[in-house]
């Protein structure tokens, strides 16, 4: 039995869509890090701002204005991909649309740095 022509047609379209957003959309592969590794580059490099426990309470720079959301939030943290805080990382948040006082660190960290912050980051949920 043979569906209709507007039937396959939409399939064959559907199909070359899905193919042609995975084949753009990187995939996100988890950080390959070292959270104790990550730990003293986090106190001295992001723990002013985010709290040594990424919950925006102890450890940050008294007085600091903004707030910053904090890292330790599992539901938020669940749906933000490993790549996602490895760009924000990187560029900044003003790069990525959040606060422009997040620094772009991409030329201060090295790659295996920037991924041992994000799986230290990953910890702060559990």
């Amino acid at each position: 039995m043979e569906l209709p022509a507007s039937i396959n047609k939409r399939a064959v379209i559907s199909a070359s869509v899905m193919a042609l957003v995975l084949a753009v959309m990187p995939l996100a592969a988890p950080a390959a890090g070292a959270p104790e590794k990550g730990r003293p580059i986090f106190s001295q490099m992001c723990a002013g701002c985010h709290g040594t426990q990424g919950d925006g309470q102890d450890g940050t720079k008294s007085g600091f204005v903004p707030r910053i959301g904090t890292l330790a939030n599992k539901e938020y943290m669940a749906s933000v991909p490993d790549d996602y805080l490895v760009m924000i990382i990187k560029k900044g948040g003003e790069y990525m649309g959040k606060i422009a006082a997040m620094p772009a660190w991409e030329k201060k960290l090295s790659e295996e740095q920037i991924n041992d912050i994000v799986a230290l980051i990953r910890t702060f949920t559990n």
